[in-house]
C-alpha cells in the first residue's frame, strides 16, 4: 500500500474509534440516566392513577350534591371525559 492510503485508512480507524466512544457514552446516559428517569416517571403516574381511582366517585358525588344545592341541573362525572360539543 501506498503511503496515502495508508494515511487515509488511519484516519478511518481513528474516525470510527471516535465515533464508538461517543456511542459508548450514549448508551450509558440512556440505561443510567433515562431509563430510570422513565421507571421514576411510570412508578409516579401509576401512583396518581390509583390515587384518581380512589377519589373520583366521592368526588363526583359531591359535586353533584353541591351543584343540587345551587341549583344547578349539571350532572359532574370523572370519568373519562371527552372534550368537543
Amino acid at each position: 500500500m501506498n503511503s496515502e492510503t495508508e494515511s487515509r485508512l488511519l484516519a478511518l480507524e481513528l474516525q470510527y474509534e471516535r465515533i464508538e466512544k461517543k456511542l459508548d457514552r450514549i448508551l450509558e446516559v440512556i440505561d443510567k440516566k433515562i431509563s430510570k428517569s422513565c421507571n421514576k416517571m411510570s412508578s409516579h403516574i401509576d401512583f396518581v392513577e390509583n390515587v384518581y381511582d380512589n377519589v373520583k366517585n366521592p368526588l363526583g358525588f359531591i359535586c353533584n350534591k353541591v351543584s343540587g344545592f345551587i341549583g344547578s341541573g349539571d350532572n359532574y362525572s370523572l370519568d373519562d371525559q371527552k372534550l368537543g360539543h
